[in-house]
């Protein structure tokens, strides 16, 4: 299968010093944004430490970073923490201390604990917003059966491996497909931890399962990770949209916070304004695939769509479909000729070292390798282009590091990160 063939199912691929930094939980239900305008202590917006002299280029391009890599998904940071992680699809965290990438592992899910193929394997890390005081960190994988599981892990202060025996996991559930599998883990300015997963596969959404709230499919999910709720190994924010549910196999599952996504492979949050910002992959081949970008205040209940539109269209039906209570997608990108079959959600940039790329959020496309940015200005995206001509090569993530830089991710082994000149 060629690499392009590989994310229409893949990201199809999936689609394929140290700055304190506190995590009071802000669970009124109101966009994270009001939080953080009401001065209350929220997930580090404002935390990152100054790594550089600030250069005020105008010339956005990226350079590069480490290579060596196999498969990589995803790169992230710790808050107030120096380092960067990085995920491969074939199940292993691997480190950069001071630019270099260390030949140990941080982890390696054994091969009897993981099912690969082009969009399943290691999908997502996070990590706690108290990492500097408790050492934990998030994982979604597909299990040995191709199931979802979302887990924690410890590792010691001062120490660049984790311990495997520390390994609790939170969440698993069982897929009848092998795509479509979402994977993305975010914590937001609530310290809750986000999940998305995808519509469970196949094609269509053949159960409608993104529309239904008794399924965790084609959802954005919201848990505690520090309490739990009955016998689950996580608690329930009380704000969750069906929080007070019985959970019986017919009843809206309480972690649902947001629904009507096809594959939202990756998402982020403003860490300023607390926006949610989601890369949702389209469907084609035939009528000719929509990509989309959807903004939006991180607000429970929000419904994006799929399968009843996709992107802009109706989808199902093709005509006369629901809109009522569907937010629009703020990006479409795709259609007949354009060349794009899977759109990576990316970041805004909140870093300190590029003025002149504040508040930018930049997105990319898998297949032809292009990077993209506009500035949301609160109803419109504003400024969108491509900013770096030609191709990167097969983007599976742009995210930021624990500092506040951004870096893409190339599937084929490499990471860059974006600056300006």
């Amino acid at each position: 299968m060629s690499p392009g063939t590989s994310l229409r199912c893949a990201a199809a691929l999936l689609a394929f010093g140290a700055c304190k930094s506190s995590n009071a939980k802000q669970d009124s239900g109101a966009p994270e944004d009001a939080a953080i305008d009401a001065g209350q202590d929220a997930y580090a917006p404002d935390a990152y430490v100054p790594t550089c002299t600030p250069n005020t280029g105008t010339t956005i391009t990226t350079v590069p970073f480490v290579s060596g890599l196999t498969q990589p998904l995803m790169i992230t940071g710790a808050p107030g923490d120096r380092r960067q992680f990085i995920i491969e699809q074939g199940g292993t965290v691997r480190v950069v201390v001071d630019g270099q990438l260390l030949p140990a592992p941080v982890l390696t899910i054994p091969d009897d604990g993981i099912t690969l193929g082009d969009e399943q394997g290691l999908l997502g890390i996070a990590f706690h917003p108290k990492w500097l005081e408790n050492g934990l960190f998030y994982l979604a994988h597909t299990g040995e059966n191709g199931d979802h599981v979302f887990v924690e892990y410890h590792m010691p202060a001062g120490s660049n491996v984790a311990d495997p025996a520390s390994r609790r996991e939170l969440l698993r559930f069982a897929d009848p497909y092998s795509n479509h599998n979402g994977g993305m883990l975010e914590f937001g300015q609530d310290g809750y931890l986000y999940m998305s997963i995808g519509d469970g596969g196949s094609g269509g959404d053949p159960q409608n399962r993104a529309q239904n709230d008794a399924a965790l499919f084609g959802k954005l999910l919201r848990i505690d990770v520090d309490t739990r709720t009955g016998t689950k190994q996580y608690g329930i924010p009380p704000t969750n949209p069906f929080a007070s549910s019985a959970d019986g196999p017919s009843d809206p599952r309480p972690e649902v916070w947001n629904k009507g996504l096809r594959n939202p492979f990756r998402f982020s949050f403003d860490r300023q304004t607390g926006d949610l910002y989601i890369g949702d992959v389209g469907q084609g081949p035939n009528p000719p695939n929509l990509e989309e970008i959807d903004v939006t205040a991180n607000a429970p209940g929000t419904n994006f769509g799929w399968p009843d539109r996709e992107a802009n269209r109706c989808y199902k039906p093709m005509t006369g479909c629901l809109t009522a209570g569907r937010t629009e997608p703020i990006i479409v990108r795709g259609g007949q000729g354009a060349g794009w079959t899977s759109i990576i959600g990316g970041t805004v940039y909140r870093g300190t070292c590029y003025p002149n790329l504040v508040g930018k959020y930049f997105y990319g496309e898998y297949a032809t390798g292009q990077l993209w940015s506009f500035t949301w200005n609160g109803t419109a995206a504003v400024g969108d282009a491509q900013v770096v001509p030609g191709s990167l090569g097969h983007i599976t993530a742009i995210h930021d590091d624990g500092l506040g830089q951004l870096y893409v991710v190339l599937h084929g082994g490499s990471i860059r990160r974006i600056v300006t000149q």
